[in-house]
């Protein structure tokens, strides 16, 4: 992930993080579909979105500290 993502997503309210998570998670259920028909042939793309998902889930976490 570029520092530029990591950057916009610190800029994103709550509720855009919200948004954003569910989104990543459903990107990472699609992705493992296409895994198991065959369709997939890059993994790399399973590390991308976990990593994209912590990320989320501690910026979600330190506003709610913050609160």
């Amino acid at each position: 992930m570029k520092k530029t993502d990591k950057i916009s997503y610190r800029q994103k309210s709550p509720k855009e993080l919200q948004k954003d998570l569910f989104d990543l998670k459903k990107n990472l259920v699609e992705s493992k579909a296409k895994l198991a028909t065959g369709n997939l042939t890059d993994t790399s793309v399973f590390t991308k979105i976990k990593r994209q998902i912590a990320l989320v889930l501690t910026l979600l976490s330190q506003n709610k500290d913050e609160k």
